[in-house]
């Protein structure tokens, strides 16, 4: 399972950013998902597979015009059973819808027999449909699998069982770094181009001053900072208290005095280095001069062969004085 950062649960669980991305990647920019009719879902599972004895999701909100749940779970790393793992999200989120209804049954002693009370739900029960999609905020192409048959062995008859004995599971997938942002009306577009310029340091710095950044919201400019990779920023955001573009532009320029500083220390270090290496190859050349042999130099001097070759090769060098 992907690391999870549940700092950007708040940020996407806003109803108009929530319906903008659901509209745009489940509804090819449709206007079918309105924010006033989502109301956010908190659900807590059983876990099937690891050891921390309950699931979470992400973000799940219900469409209570449409009558449709929309799940969104958000990943910065490819997770290659992420298939199951939503089938299963998905799953006991349909046991949970039933089991509330079994439970009101029961209160108001309401079956009328035993195949009511066997099913749990009557006849003319419904329950809402699940639509779980993943969000990958990490760089690149997501690489873990989108089908649950990408999990499976191919075989022959797998093939033929398709729709019929297996039903396949996938979910849509939104990466974050292939995404359109120009189809984006909320704060989302601001959000996928800074995604997008996170390796181009020239680049965010020209996105960094256009107005449409500089108007952004602190939520948005803490989303932003937290995928950025930039070290320091978001502590400057939050601790200093200062606008991300204000905070960037000051780390940029505490980075560049540092390369500076850092530049001239490495000059008087490699001028030591040459000063000693020339040091080691006069003490060599007297050695070669005088008759010592290559390992009897290379032992008391502790050069390489290279070094050693390098002032044999010239005849030798240095002062006898």
């Amino acid at each position: 399972m992907g690391r999870k950062n549940v700092g950007d649960r708040p940020y996407f669980s806003d109803c108009r950013r929530f319906a903008e991305l659901v509209n745009i990647v489940l509804y090819d920019g449709e206007c079918i998902v309105l924010p006033e009719n989502l109301r956010l879902r908190q659900r807590k599972y059983p876990s099937l597979g690891s050891g921390s004895g309950e699931m979470e999701r992400d973000v799940l909100m219900e469409d209570v015009d449409r009558n449709i749940c929309y799940g969104i779970e958000i990943e910065t790393e490819s997770d290659y059973s992420m298939p199951e793992r939503i089938m299963v999200y998905d799953a006991c989120d349909y046991e949970y819808q039933i089991n509330r209804l079994a439970q009101e049954h029961r209160d108001k002693k309401a079956y009328a027999g035993y195949r009511e009370r066997k099913s749990r739900v009557k006849e003319s029960d419904r329950i809402l449909p699940m639509v779980t999609m993943v969000l990958y905020l990490g760089e690149g192409h997501w690489k873990g699998k989108q089908k649950l048959s990408q999990l499976c062995r191919k075989t022959t008859e797998l093939g033929k069982l398709s729709g019929k004995g297996f039903f396949d599971y996938g979910f849509c997938l939104a990466e974050a770094d292939y995404v359109n942002p120009e189809t984006y009306k909320t704060d989302l577009k601001e959000f996928f181009q800074a995604m997008q310029c996170r390796g181009d340091r020239e680049k965010l710095k020209q996105l960094f001053r256009t107005d449409s950044f500089r108007k952004l919201g602190s939520e948005t400019e803490r989303a932003i900072a937290r995928h950025l990779h930039i070290k320091r920023l978001l502590y400057k955001i939050e601790k200093e208290e200062l606008p991300m573009c204000k905070a960037f532009e000051e780390l940029m320029k505490e980075e560049r005095l540092a390369g500076r500083k850092e530049g001239k220390r490495e000059g008087k270090r490699e001028g030591k280095r040459d000063g000693k290496r020339e040091e080691r190859f006069l003490v060599i050349g007297r050695m070669i001069k005088r008759g010592f042999d290559e390992g009897q130099i290379r032992e008391l001097t502790n050069c390489t062969r290279k070094e050693f070759m390098a002032v044999a090769g010239k005849g030798g060098v240095g002062n006898d004085r």
